[in-house]
């Protein structure tokens, strides 16, 4: 295997650290101590307030179903680079500036968009922004109906839009989103020390990019308001990597608890809600050799 491989200008360095959790992960797989046979799984459900509960089997084999990303892309290979982070990063990442920096690949289709999803008996389009890919890096408001048809694709990703409050007008509520977003603070929670850049705004979209301190990873967040203006579509994604640690979920809950002060409704992402995110999370953190990931 070459570690290093040239194509034209660019240089693409092998992700060491992803092989190394990749081998603790294998490793904390084999003394993996299983779990009763039947869990309740609470479904989350597109456009209801209630939940209902279902009965899943979880087993070693899902689990190692769930954690068989984690073993693929052991010889996985990223672009590399060199560069500063962004302005309002913590101090601390100009120790790391001239590190190999893996941002990856920005995706193409942000923004709303048609999207077409499995609804709860028939194939549905709907506007909203992009859905999650199954990997546990992910949340978004738009995806299947049903919790069933989304583990079909991996973890379950969904998130309830957020809803500002009533007696607000969608452009004042979306006003007051921007502004808080702006006032994030990196480092928060032990996540985002490579700061943060808005790319993207208008009164009714928002585009983000946050990054982490030391490999500068890039999450691309994205807020839109809904066509009726009553509730407001969202998504935090990781572009490398399987597991995020919790990063993208650390994230919008600290976001959500600032809005619900000013009255908004928003779930927060829970390991009730999120089972298999957070239990992925929490097991990449116990695998790796990173000390600042093990404590988020």
């Amino acid at each position: 295997m070459n570690i290093i491989r040239r194509g034209g200008t660019s240089t693409w360095c092998l992700c060491i650290s992803l092989i190394v959790t990749e081998i603790h992960s294998s490793m904390a797989l084999s003394s993996f101590t299983p779990r009763p046979t039947v869990v309740t799984h609470t479904i989350q459900q597109q456009q209801q307030s209630t939940t209902k509960t279902k009965l899943l089997p979880m087993t070693t084999t899902r689990r190692s179903v769930l954690f068989a990303p984690f073993l693929a892309t052991a010889a996985l290979t990223v672009p590399c680079s060199k560069g500063h982070a962004f302005d309002n990063a913590l101090p601390e990442a100009q120790k790391y500036a001239d590190k190999p920096k893996r941002r990856g690949t920005p995706p193409k289709d942000l923004g709303l968009s048609t999207r077409t999803t499995e609804g709860e008996n028939d194939t549905m389009k709907q506007l909203g922004l992009r859905t999650c890919d199954g990997n546990p890096n992910c949340f978004s408001t738009t995806g299947d109906y049903l919790l069933e048809d989304r583990v079909q694709r991996g973890v379950d990703s969904y998130i309830n839009p957020w809803k500002p409050p009533a007696d607000e007008s969608s452009s004042t509520s979306f006003a007051t989103l921007i502004q808080l977003v702006k006032a994030y603070e990196p480092g928060q929670g032990g996540i985002d020390g490579g700061g943060f850049t808005v790319v993207k705004e208008s009164p009714s979209y928002l585009y983000c990019q946050f990054e982490s301190l030391k490999k500068g990873y890039i999450d691309d967040v994205e807020f839109a308001s809904s066509p009726n203006g009553n509730a407001v579509f969202v998504r935090s994604a990781s572009r490398v990597g399987v597991s995020d640690f919790g990063v993208n979920a650390i994230r919008l809950n600290s976001l959500a608890k600032g809005l619900r002060k000013r009255g908004w409704v928003i779930d927060e992402i829970t390991p009730e809600s999120h089972r298999d995110y957070w239990m992925t999370s929490d097991d990449a953190r116990e695998a790796t050799f990173d000390a600042d990931r093990r404590v988020l």
